[in-house]
């Protein structure tokens, strides 16, 4: 039947991307408030978090998951 190719990605695999991406966006909203003394939600929208963490953090993010699942489905 169907070959797996490398650019493939199952469900789960994707589930499991998302889950660890949010996981890392809420540590990441956790450290503002932890730096300016309150919670970020007061000064930024969720939306705006989440941007400044795909700009400064997914691109590192996704280089170590990409190492870490090759490990897991190896």
């Amino acid at each position: 039947m169907g070959q797996r190719n490398e650019s493939s990605v199952s469900a789960k695999e994707m589930e499991e991307t998302i889950k660890a991406e949010i996981e890392e966006i809420e540590k990441y909203k956790w450290y503002l408030g932890e730096h300016i003394g309150h919670d970020p939600l007061m000064d930024k929208s969720l939306n705006e978090i989440c941007k400044e963490w795909i700009q400064q953090n997914a691109r590192s993010f996704r280089e170590h998951w990409e190492m870490v699942k090759r490990n897991k489905y190896s």
